[in-house]
């Protein structure tokens, strides 16, 4: 059964019309695989109090499958997973850094952006 937490995730997802779905007209994902449904995570940047219910309810999830006290670090995935990781970051108070798909090719060569402690 689904729990109250995937139920209001999966609410506040259609109720902003971040998931499409087109069955006579895949999708066709950045893996090159293809299927009938897309979540925009670009578009739900658009609804602040949809956005941050959603990065509350990760955070919670966080704290309670893995234990803030084993988190180093949030990252998130260029592009669109960096705004994500710089809001769960935030509410878990804890260091951010964002990978690129590959290195700069200028400056350090960095893939990873930020701070990672040793």
């Amino acid at each position: 059964m689904i729990n109250e937490t995937a139920r209001e995730a999966a609410r506040i997802l259609l109720d902003t019309r971040s998931v499409l779905f087109n069955a006579a007209e895949p999708f066709t994902y950045a893996s090159g695989n293809v299927g009938p449904v897309y979540v925009d995570c670009r578009r739900l940047l658009s609804f602040p109090a949809a956005r941050a219910r959603l990065m509350d309810m990760a955070a919670d999830v966080l704290r309670t499958e893995i234990g803030s006290e084993n988190i180093d670090v949030v990252a998130g995935a260029e592009t669109a997973g960096i705004p994500y990781g710089a809001l769960v970051a935030d509410r878990l108070e804890k260091p951010m850094v964002y990978v690129r798909k590959k290195p700069k090719g200028h400056g350090r060569m960095s893939q990873i952006e930020g701070h990672i402690a040793d």
